[in-house]
């Protein structure tokens, strides 16, 4: 059956003031123990061991509750913080990109700048080069005639030589007897070769 344990097997309590187990007591049970013994007093209950036992069970309760809610209070202060830094390198992410967009803006008006010089440079060299060759010996002295001054120049023209419209009116001659002549003998010869 069941026997109680040798007082060689029993821990020992070390009862003196500045003990081992005293401490352990101070240290895990001496506040809950003393406020519940202080509320036992100053109650009075029917009965203080069952009240006491309630007491405890309520204090751990509570005790984990406060723990739990200073927990959720500490991960809230983290995630607020971690939603800052993610707030902060959003924005410096958007000056970022602001940033890199005005460079590209910049470089497309430099390279567009740069065509039209380029443009100009060679319609510069062209005109130049065109005004040279005209300089040349033997080359045509030619004046420049716009599109709509050359339109205005072939009326005049007309106005004043009324023998080149009388030229252009007139349908194409008919062949001479000289071209008929020469077909029939080409005609001929066939025949007899």
């Amino acid at each position: 059956m069941y026997s109680l344990p040798s007082d060689s097997q029993m821990p020992s309590m070390d009862s003196s003031p500045g003990g081992m187990d005293t401490e352990y007591l101070k240290v895990h049970l001496g506040d809950c123990l003393s406020s519940a013994l202080a509320e036992v007093v100053e109650k009075r209950p029917a009965d203080p061991i069952e009240y006491i036992a309630k007491w405890l069970y309520k204090y751990k309760e509570n005790e984990t509750h406060y723990e739990l809610e200073a927990d959720l209070a500490n991960r809230l202060n983290l995630e607020r913080a971690e939603a800052e830094r993610e707030k902060e390198q959003h924005r410096q992410m958007k000056e970022e990109a602001e940033r890199i967009a005005q460079m590209e803006e910049e470089k497309k008006r430099k390279e567009l700048e740069e065509e039209q010089q380029r443009e100009a440079e060679e319609a510069s060299l062209a005109e130049s080069a065109s005004k040279e060759r005209s300089n040349l010996p033997g080359a045509p002295n030619l004046e420049t005639v716009m599109e709509g001054e050359e339109a205005d120049e072939s009326h005049v023209s007309r106005e004043e030589d009324p023998q080149a419209d009388e030229l252009q009116d007139q349908p194409p001659a008919e062949e001479g007897e000289g071209a008929q002549k020469e077909r029939e003998k080409e005609g001929e010869d066939q025949e007899t070769g």
